[in-house]
């Protein structure tokens, strides 16, 4: 019988087969770890007069919110993955969780950062796998919010209602209770 290759060639072509198939069957076929895990990226940004986030809503999907600093209202939409528009909608004040008086806000400076957490049924109804942090810059006060979600509602057609957001907790690092500025 004649080989198919040139015997000198017989052990690289043998190293290299076996080498593929060892790298299928890894690749493929014996994996016993979890596939990575999905990332979430998630953006803060700041200026004088405004804070803006995003933060996932579920593995699929994103809402972005704003916070005025000004008025002290903190909005955010999500984006319609069919349509492509901004469906369901967020609006809630601040400056009352904050300790701030009415009439008396002059210039504040907040921070706005989203961070993760599976709350799922608190607050007696479904939020997003996301809270927003709220801190005021001159004491440190920081409000941790919810966000109401439903994954039906973000694939409806037309727009939907405005829904408020959940505060769930409120740090004071300096020990202060309601002030005015």
């Amino acid at each position: 019988m004649t080989p198919l290759l040139p015997s000198r060639h017989s052990p690289t072509v043998a190293i290299a087969l076996v080498a593929a198939a060892a790298g299928i069957l890894i690749g493929f076929g014996w994996r016993t770890e979890s596939p990575l895990p999905r990332v979430a990226a998630m953006t803060s940004l700041s200026q004088e007069s405004f804070a803006v986030c995003t933060t996932p809503m579920d593995s699929s999907v994103e809402g972005f919110f704003v916070l005025d600093f000004e008025t002290g209202d903190l909005t955010g939409s999500v984006l319609n993955q069919n349509a492509a528009k901004f469906g369901v909608s967020y609006r809630w004040n601040v400056l009352k969780d904050l300790g701030f008086k009415p009439g008396k806000v002059k210039t504040p400076k907040f921070l706005l950062v989203p961070g993760i957490a599976n709350l799922g049924g608190a607050s007696g109804g479904r939020l997003a796998q996301s809270v927003l942090y709220v801190t005021d810059a001159a004491t440190g006060v920081t409000v941790a919010y919810g966000i109401p979600w439903n994954s039906q509602q973000s694939s409806a057609g037309g727009r939907q209602a405005v829904l408020e957001l959940v505060p769930l907790d409120i740090a004071r690092p300096r020990g202060g209770g309601e002030k005015a500025q």
